[in-house]
């Protein structure tokens, strides 16, 4: 665990959104079923979400889960793509004070035409990437952690036209809603590919710096378990950023994914019958789970 390594003091925990194979015994490791969901909202996540709207949509949940059952004094959820750099202590010392932490997906206006849907996606799914998100625990937070489960029961879907990005879009409201939101400015955290253009790596005595900043943590969204030379093959952005800082990071990433197991682990099916993808899956895979469906109706 990246996170263990560089804070070897905090707890940490996995919020699964599946059921554990029998070989994985790790405690830290809790299944979605075991957080509190009450059953009437648990079955409609299950029935309203695709797998990655599923997985998105528990996010308050897992919060609402370590509230209670942990008492902490405040909380960082990090993707499970995403590695980590540094100790987590001057993070978290900006934090104390505020009620929020938030990462913006980019932190400059962009002119260039060749990269300007990046900032045109920002526009639709969000100015805050959550594949981060930092909350001191107060009543403020508590508070808010009620209203987002409220608001992903039904409103975390990728429809972009209704106002919905997964659990990302409703966080541009945050700084709206509530006093003390940090948005940091830190180039080192959830440097991704979103925000290649304007973050320089570098290496010095051993230690990673994205322009002047130390990197903290690095968020590997979109990157292909195979070869940095397939990603660059397939990825416009990681080609333009192509440098040798980045290409030690992403084979790193890859060779730990390996490490770990990634063929085997994602061969395992999800124990939960979701939503197709109506993204990513075809047409006939749509149709067919829409006559399987009906058909189970008629049982």
């Amino acid at each position: 665990m990246s996170y263990l390594k560089h804070n070897k003091d905090a707890e940490f925990y996995i919020i699964l959104a599946d059921k554990k194979p029998e070989f994985i015994k790790d405690e830290s490791i809790v299944e979605v079923e075991n957080i509190g969901i009450i059953a009437e909202v648990f079955s409609t996540l299950l029935k309203e979400y695709n797998i990655i709207e599923f997985n998105t949509a528990i996010k308050p949940f897992a919060f609402d889960f370590l509230v209670k059952s942990r008492k902490p004094n405040n909380i960082v959820y990090l993707d499970p793509d995403i590695l980590v750099y540094q100790s987590f202590d001057k993070l978290f010392n900006e934090l104390e004070g505020n009620n929020f932490m938030l990462t913006p997906h980019i932190l400059n206006p962009i002119k260039n035409k060749a990269i300007y849907h990046l900032l045109l996606a920002t526009i639709n799914t969000g100015t805050y990437n959550l594949g981060f998100l930092g909350l001191n625990i107060n009543e403020t937070t508590i508070g808010f952690i009620e209203w987002w489960k409220s608001h992903l029961t039904h409103y975390g879907h990728n429809r972009i036209l209704e106002g919905q990005f997964y659990d990302q879009k409703v966080m541009n409201l945050v700084p709206a809603f509530y006093e003390k939101v940090l948005i940091t400015r830190n180039s080192g955290r959830n440097i991704a590919e979103w925000n290649f253009h304007e973050r320089s790596l570098s290496k010095k005595d051993e230690k990673y710096y994205v322009n002047s900043d130390l990197l903290e943590f690095f968020h590997f969204s979109g990157v292909k378990i195979t070869s940095y030379e397939d990603n660059l093959g397939l990825n416009k952005l990681i080609r333009l950023a192509d440098s040798v800082e980045l290409k030690v990071l992403i084979e790193n990433y890859i060779s730990e994914n390996k490490l770990n197991h990634y063929e085997k682990l994602r061969t395992i099916p999800c124990a939960y019958q979701l939503q197709p993808n109506i993204h990513r899956a075809s047409k006939k895979e749509v149709y067919i789970y829409k006559i399987k469906k009906w058909l189970s109706s008629k049982k």
